[in-house]
């Protein structure tokens, strides 16, 4: 449905945008408006395409909750977690503060920081997640793999407990 509004929104955009301009474009060579004027067709124009935009964005933005409810029907934690409160960042805060070693993250697009979900607690919806994408640094300065995990309230974002293993 938001694909259709897109399509829509934006062909509708164009063609004003096109059309603005070809009106500005004959009447300027013929000399019958001023340039001013011109301008003001082809902003007209500029607007029309730049609200189609805006009105797909609006439409789109309405959508993904319900997606997202609707994919988490088998109340898996991982799904459950991404839909309302998954604080990735967080987490990785607080087990930069209580580590007393040297480590670095694995910062990769592929695989996300916590690669397993697991229910804590089902029934208030806490969510424990592990990882494996950070390296100890050793006294050699020799890069080690480094597991952890985070416990938090899918609810409200707030983390509980988070730790290197």
């Amino acid at each position: 449905m938001a694909g259709a509004n897109f399509l829509l929104s934006m062909t509708m955009g164009a063609v004003l945008s096109c059309t603005c301009y070809s009106v500005a474009a004959h009447l300027i060579s013929k000399r019958h408006i001023s340039i001013l004027r011109a301008i003001s067709w082809g902003g007209l124009g500029t607007l029309s395409l730049m609200l189609g935009v805006c009105a797909f964005s609006a439409v789109g933005a309405e959508h993904p909750p319900a997606k997202q409810e609707a994919a988490c029907l088998d109340n898996s934690p991982e799904c459950y977690a991404k839909a309302h409160h998954n604080p990735v960042k967080e987490c990785k805060q607080t087990m930069d503060k209580k580590a007393t070693f040297r480590h670095t993250w694995l910062e990769n697009e592929v695989q996300p920081v916590f690669g397993s979900y697991l229910w804590h607690d089902e029934n208030t919806k806490i969510v424990q997640a592990f990882g494996h994408q950070a390296n100890v640094i050793n006294s050699l300065g020799m890069l080690t793999p480094l597991q952890y995990f985070c416990i938090f309230n899918a609810n409200t974002g707030e983390v509980i407990a988070a730790s290197f293993e």
